[in-house]
């Protein structure tokens, strides 16, 4: 029962009462008291996994402010005077980039019998990810373009970068926490990144660009959505003198919202023809249509729709972002 509790505290602090979690054959936790209440709490609700992490959350520990010298002191670390600051999980930053842009994943299904030709026992349909959870590996053993699915690899590729294993038959509990290049990398550079930032008709930046308000309230609602607080008076200056100029004439009058079909759709390649050299042509081709990202919207014009892109890039690539609040 320790155990549970040790790892569930550990999924919220970021630190557990025994570290390593999986070395009880020398444990010594640093607070033995709290533990066995824990443990006896958690006994008592019938092991109710709920319960126990409703109990951890309006602790006064829990709700503390952050305790950012936690993260380099080690004995600050052990006392937990606050938790320390947590980098969200790779689904949480892929749910979180499609959450404050309000644009659906759009992907492919995770299936390559789109014409269902290959019996249930040959072939497993995935189904369409709405979530990041819902990805599995994109594994291509026999590494052909016909085979891939490049909707889905830009996402695979994000959560990958981030710590997510892809083989769902041998997870793991602890995943790699360090911070690599490649994090910031693939935000600022990546598909899924230029998409989240595109002012297209199916983004919540659009809406948002679109509606009659001070340019300062545009600024506030964005930045609320991206980093879940108001901007400080530095950044609200230096946004405003970005997107002051040609604001009031933002607008394309006459321009309606395009409603789009799934981005990527069936373009005819299946397991059954994938050995057509066609099919090879149509996939690569599809993959560079993708990396364009998604079609800008024409309701708002061009240079002043760029500059607010800018912004809304700089907000996601800020380091905030990606650490719980």
């Amino acid at each position: 029962n320790q155990v549970i509790v040790n790892r569930v505290w550990r999924r919220y602090f970021g630190r557990g009462f025994v570290e390593p979690v999986d070395d009880w054959e020398s444990a010594d936790p640093s607070h033995p008291e709290l533990l066995a209440y824990l443990e006896r709490e958690f006994v008592n609700s019938g092991y109710d996994l709920k319960s126990l992490v409703k109990l951890i959350m309006t602790s006064q520990t829990y709700q503390r402010g952050v305790d950012s010298e936690a993260a380099t002191d080690e004995r600050r670390a052990k006392l937990m005077a606050g938790p320390p600051p947590r980098r969200m999980s790779a689904e949480q930053v892929v749910d979180s980039l499609f959450v404050v842009s309000g644009k659906p994943m759009n992907v492919e299904a995770l299936n390559i019998d789109v014409d269902t030709m290959r019996s249930y026992e040959s072939s497993l349909n995935m189904g369409e990810a709405r979530r990041a959870w819902h990805f599995t590996s994109m594994s291509n053993e026999r590494d052909r373009p016909s085979l891939a699915l490049p909707g889905a690899q830009t996402v695979v590729d994000v959560l990958e970068t981030f710590g997510w294993r892809s083989s769902r038959p041998d997870p793991i509990t602890n995943r790699a926490q360090e911070t690599t290049v490649l994090q910031p990398a693939i935000l600022a550079n990546g598909v899924v990144g230029k998409r989240v930032t595109q002012l297209s008709d199916d983004s919540r930046f659009t809406a948002l660009a679109l509606k009659d308000q001070p340019v300062e309230e545009f600024i506030i609602a964005a930045c609320e959505a991206i980093l879940t607080r108001a901007p400080t008076a530095v950044e609200l200056a230096t946004y405003r003198e970005l997107l002051q100029e040609g604001y009031d004439q933002r607008k394309v009058p006459g321009e309606v919202p395009i409603t789009r079909t799934p981005r990527v759709t069936h373009i005819g390649v299946a397991w059954t023809n994938h050995l057509h050299p066609e099919a090879n042509t149509r996939k690569t081709d599809l993959k560079h249509q993708l990396d364009k990202g998604d079609p800008p919207t024409k309701r708002l014009r061009a240079e002043w729709r760029e500059r607010a892109e800018d912004m809304v890039w700089a907000m996601l690539n800020s380091p905030e972002f990606v650490f719980i609040p």
